[in-house]
């Protein structure tokens, strides 16, 4: 399978694109993937919410998709190989990252579809940041953040149960600790720099 098609069949087939990832990982394409497209959705976005580009905001944001997806995904491989799991790191690495990146993709392209609508559809016109922050039109994005966390949790139980193969209770215990300390590491990054 190419490239190209496992990133496709992972929005809609996402056990055979897991099955090419264990059968032929490939991380640093993944890696380079993911940090082009991240810059390419946050300089999107960061046009579509404020009408102008800021280079630190840029890096902030592109550093905030990092935190999101890297540091749970070593502390669950720590946690993984300190309960003794053999697994191969790489497909991990990449079965994760590619999973929280089609969630990731699928969220910004809703987030696109307000930009849009807010900018050029809605009465009055105005940035989309302006209608979530003063106009409270948040519900669309909550809503799309909670099928986004629907997913994700598919996405992390097959991977747990295909790669790992880990008990439930290991899985989510070892996953709720890395969810809260990234949470925390990205609240503390947020309140920081922005």
């Amino acid at each position: 399978m190419s490239y190209t098609k496992r990133l496709i069949t992972l929005f809609h087939r996402p056990s055979q694109s897991l099955q090419e990832i264990i059968e032929h990982p490939c991380f640093l394409l993944t890696s380079l993937v993911i940090i082009l497209c991240s810059l390419g959705y946050v300089i999107i976005a960061e046009l579509g919410l404020f009408h102008s580009l800021m280079l630190h905001f840029i890096a902030a944001y592109a550093l905030m998709v990092t935190i999101i997806w890297l540091l749970p995904t070593v502390i669950t491989l720590g946690l993984f190989k300190l309960i003794k799991k053999k697994f191969s790191i790489e497909a991990y690495m990449e079965a994760n990252a590619l999973s929280i990146f089609s969630v990731v993709t699928i969220g910004f392209i809703f987030l696109s579809l307000f930009i849009i609508y807010s900018n050029f559809f809605a009465e009055p016109k105005r940035t989309a940041y302006f209608a979530m922050v003063y106009y409270n039109q948040w519900y669309p994005l909550a809503i799309i953040g909670g099928i986004g966390l629907i997913l994700l949790l598919h996405r992390i139980i097959l991977i747990c149960r295909s790669i790992v193969k880990v008990k439930l209770y290991q899985f989510l215990l070892i996953w709720l600790f890395a969810a809260a300390v990234s949470m925390y590491v990205a609240y503390l990054f947020f309140r920081g720099w922005l």
